[in-house]
């Protein structure tokens, strides 16, 4: 199944599936796995072996970063929608970070503190290749809050998109602005549901794409799903 052509998903559209990239992990022995500091696990390894359009599942296949590091082996997977795949990685050091905490707000979807999850891939240098933010909650003062320190370079805020208010509903369609904190070497850029837009963050060049932005009419927080590739990153076989 191919993606849906963008012009056909709507800013106002709850969510655009397409754009979702989901991200698992895994080691063997799986012992290590509980070295896990707080809501942060963190893993640097060189890509032994790429897998690039693996496990399909539906619309979505993985892209599977491996690594080997005596007798521990394991590897990162970016569920993507076909065809998209990551560009090859093979033989280059990466960092790889993941984070997951319930944040200081209410979900608007029940009784439960929104989540606060994030996972990066940088290169060796630490530079930003990839951002992946599953569920980045929405605060009534127009934040979106990531995790602490995961992504210190960019700041994310909201505004409403022009969607109409459903009758029973406790939040609205917005839309995502992404800069720099205090405006450095950045171009800021406001990305709806259903755009993929560029970005320039240090110097960087980045692709932009938004899959929800939901904001509480209330008290409590809406979710914004998104990712940033760095240019290049993302490929299609």
């Amino acid at each position: 199944m191919g993606a849906r052509p963008e012009a056909q998903v709507r800013a106002c559209d709850e969510l655009w599936r397409e754009a979702r990239v989901e991200v698992a992990f895994k080691e063997e022995p799986e012992a290590r796995v509980l070295e896990r500091a707080g809501p942060r696990l963190e893993r640097r390894f060189q890509v032994a072996r790429q897998l690039r359009g693996a496990y399909r599942h539906a619309d979505q296949w993985a892209s599977v970063l491996e690594y080997a590091t005596g007798e521990v082996r394991g590897g990162v997977s970016y569920g993507l929608t076909v065809p998209d795949v990551l560009a090859d990685l093979t033989g280059r050091t990466v960092v790889w970070a993941s984070h997951r905490e319930p944040a200081s707000c209410l979900s608007s979807d029940g009784e439960q503190p929104a989540l606060l999850a994030g996972d990066t891939l940088r290169d060796e240098q630490g530079r930003l290749l990839l951002l992946t933010v599953p569920s980045a909650p929405t605060t009534p003062d127009g934040e979106v809050l990531l995790p602490p320190g995961l992504v210190p370079e960019l700041k994310v805020h909201w505004e409403l998109a022009d969607c109409e208010a459903k009758q029973g509903e406790r939040t609205r369609g917005a839309r995502l602005r992404f800069e720099a904190p205090q405006g450095r070497d950045t171009v800021p850029v406001t990305v709806s549901v259903g755009e993929t837009k560029q970005l320039l963050l240090k110097g960087l060049r980045y692709e932009v794409r938004v899959a929800r932005a939901r904001a509480d009419v209330s008290d409590r927080c809406g979710q914004a799903v998104f990712t940033l590739f760095r240019e290049g990153l993302r490929e299609r076989l």
